[in-house]
């Protein structure tokens, strides 16, 4: 498990002091649970920092659930396990409320901020990775978009109600929204999605509700905690929890 240890934290972009506090921390865990992941030995270990400080326990439980996640991620273990913080304030649920978003596709002189927003709530994307796309991470014959971040690769599907708008901003340029061979920048982006939203009297919303609106609905489709984080491209579910609270 040492292994994983050092390949876990090869694959976090960390300072060279936040790397030996997570090794520390994860070979202290490993000792005592044996190098075995049980519900038992996590037990175990989590009654093994009772005597902490908050902040130093809260540390030590973040850096093993990123391990457990990425040791789950790995195929290591069969099941993904989540140690809990029992002095952290319980977690409130999230506003559940559904947004019909079928008037997004209606035809609209606002094209640029439209298809943002369609980006946004169908795919989950952060404006950010929306400013960095380009025309050949669509693959419009598979109906796939292609995301690269951090590193990582990950293949999205496109809806098919979706692909027409996508195909239709497809260009020579460099970039999915071209700005003389650069990206627009980030404020545009936000100007955009503004202006089309407040056509249909939303403009009290933003890039993160939409982003919500996506979690929301996937989930409303069955989707599992996991299986969304993946398509987010989260390193860890924990910040979707709020959605699964009952």
């Amino acid at each position: 498990m040492k292994n994983d240890i050092t390949r876990f934290i090869a694959s976090k972009q960390l300072s060279e002091s936040s790397k030996k506090a997570y090794y520390y921390d994860l070979q202290q865990f490993v000792e005592v649970v044996s190098g075995k992941i049980t519900p038992e030995k996590l037990s175990l270990y989590e009654h093994s920092l009772a005597d902490l400080k908050v902040s130093a326990k809260k540390r030590k439980l973040s850096a093993v659930n990123q391990f457990l996640y990425f040791l789950y991620e790995q195929g290591k273990l069969e099941r993904f396990y989540k140690l809990n913080n029992q002095e952290k304030m319980v977690t409130q649920p999230a506003d559940c409320s559904l947004l019909d978003y079928g008037c997004f596709y209606q035809e609209t002189s606002q094209k640029a901020g439209q298809l943002i927003a369609l980006l946004i709530v169908e795919l989950g994307l952060l404006p950010q990775e929306i400013q960095h796309l380009t025309p050949a991470d669509v693959d419009s014959q598979f109906a796939v978009l292609r995301l690269k971040r951090s590193g990582m690769v990950r293949i999205l599907q496109v809806p098919e109600r979706l692909l027409p708008y996508l195909v239709a901003q497809l260009s020579e340029g460099q970039y999915l929204f071209d700005h003389k061979g650069k990206p627009y920048s980030r404020q545009w982006f936000f100007t955009q999605l503004k202006a089309f939203l407040s056509t249909y009297g939303f403009e009290t919303l933003s890039a993160q509700d939409l982003r919500q609106q996506y979690i929301l609905h996937q989930k409303e489709a069955g989707k599992s905690i996991l299986e969304i984080s993946k398509q987010l491209g989260l390193k860890s579910p924990i910040t979707l929890e709020k959605y699964y609270t009952s």
